[in-house]
C-alpha cells in the first residue's frame, strides 16, 4: 500500500514537468539531433496580444489587421476544394455594372464592440449592442433588435421597392425571461387586420431607423452597411412553420461597402510582402531559458525553486517575500 502511495505522489510531482514539456512541444518546434542537442525555432510575437486587450494601435497591430484583411481579400479569388487544397478562380473579362437590385439576408446575434469594452463590464451586465441596430419613435417595451434572429433586405431600384423584413422564432428564448411575454405581444400584432388597431399596436409601428453591416450574410460582401432612415411603414405579416415575419417599406435607404483593407493599410506590412520580407526567425542550438517572476514584488526566482511551488500547487513567490509571510504569520 506505501508502495502506491508513493507512486502516486510521484506521478503528482511529476505532472506539472510533464505538462511544461508540452507546451514546449506545442507552442514551439524543436527537432533532436544525432548529438542529443535539442535546436528550439522560436518566432517573437512582438506581445501583440498585450496591445490587443490594451487597445493599443501599434505597428505590430496595424500590420496583424492590414495582413488580416489583406489574406481575407486575396482568398475570394479561390475556390476551396477540401482537405487544404484551393484552386485559383478563372479570370473572366465581365463588365462591371451597378447594381439595382439586392437580396440580402443577415442573421442577428449579439455582437463584441471592443475585447477592451467587454472587460470593463466583466462584473456586470454592461450594454448588449446587436449586428441589426434599431432606434425608436418613442420609448418602447420591447426592443425588437433583442428578439430577432434574423433581417431579409429586398430591394428593386427600377420599381421603388425597398423593404426590410424582420424574422422572428415562434420558440420562446429559454435564456431571456422576456422572451415569452415579447411572443405573446407578436402573435398579437401578427393577427391584426384592422388599420385602426395596427396604427395603434407599438411592435407594428414604433421602429424609426434600422441598419446593419453585413458579415457572413447571404446576397451582398461582407462589411457593406445598409441604412434605412426615412418614411417606415409597416406594409404586411407572414409565418412559417417556425417563425414570425414582419415586412417594412421605406421611402429610400443607403448602401456603403467597406474596403477594409484600403481603411487600414500598413506600408510597413504591404512593403514586406511586395520585398517577400521573411519573418524574424532566431534559431538557438541551446534549449531556451524559461523565466520565473515572484507574484509578489517582481523579482526573478530560479527555475528549479518555480517549479518545485508549481508542482505543489503554490503561487511562484521569491525568498524574500517567502520570509516576510512566514514572519508575518
Amino acid at each position: 500500500m506505501k508502495k502506491i502511495k508513493r507512486y502516486i505522489l510521484r506521478l503528482l510531482r511529476a505532472l506539472p514537468f510533464g505538462l511544461q514539456g508540452a507546451e514546449r512541444e506545442i507552442m514551439g518546434s524543436s527537432n533532436t539531433g544525432e548529438d542529443g542537442t535539442v535546436i528550439t525555432q522560436e518566432v517573437s510575437d512582438e506581445r501583440v496580444s498585450k496591445h490587443l486587450l490594451k487597445g493599443e494601435v501599434t505597428q505590430e497591430v496595424e500590420e496583424l489587421r492590414y495582413r488580416t484583411y489583406k489574406v481575407a481579400g486575396e482568398s475570394e479569388n479561390y475556390n476551396y476544394l477540401g482537405n487544404g487544397v484551393a484552386v485559383k478562380k478563372e479570370d473572366k473579362a465581365e463588365k462591371k455594372t451597378e447594381r439595382t437590385k439586392f437580396n440580402v439576408t443577415q442573421e442577428n446575434k449579439i455582437i463584441c464592440s471592443s475585447i477592451l469594452n467587454e472587460l470593463k463590464h466583466i462584473d456586470d451586465y454592461g450594454v448588449e449592442n446587436y449586428r441589426v441596430e434599431i432606434t425608436y419613435n418613442d420609448v418602447v417595451r420591447f426592443k425588437l433588435e433583442q428578439f430577432a434572429n434574423a433581417i431579409n433586405v429586398r430591394i428593386d431600384e427600377k420599381n421603388d421597392v425597398f423593404e426590410t423584413s424582420l424574422r422572428f422564432w415562434k420558440e420562446p428564448d429559454k435564456y431571456n425571461t422576456t422572451s415569452r411575454q415579447f411572443l405573446n405581444e407578436l402573435k398579437k400584432a401578427v393577427e391584426l387586420k384592422n388599420e385602426y388597431a395596427i396604427s395603434r399596436n407599438e411592435i407594428l409601428t414604433s421602429i424609426k431607423t434600422i441598419s446593419f453591416c453585413t458579415y457572413k450574410a447571404s446576397g451582398d460582401d461582407d462589411f457593406t452597411i445598409y441604412g434605412f432612415t426615412e418614411g417606415c411603414k409597416y406594409k404586411g405579416s407572414s409565418e412559417t412553420d417556425d417563425e414570425y415575419i414582419l415586412t417594412f417599406t421605406w421611402d429610400s435607404y443607403t448602401r456603403i461597402p467597406i474596403n477594409l483593407e484600403s481603411k487600414y493599410y500598413s506600408k510597413s506590412m504591404d512593403d514586406k510582402y511586395r520585398n517577400h520580407t521573411r519573418k524574424n526567425v532566431e534559431i538557438t542550438a541551446t534549449p531556451i531559458e524559461k523565466k520565473y517572476f515572484c507574484q509578489i514584488c517582481g523579482a526573478e526566482v530560479d527555475e528549479y525553486s518555480a517549479n518545485i511551488q508549481m508542482a505543489d500547487g503554490k503561487p511562484v513567490i521569491c525568498k524574500n517575500c517567502m520570509k516576510k509571510t512566514i514572519e508575518k504569520s
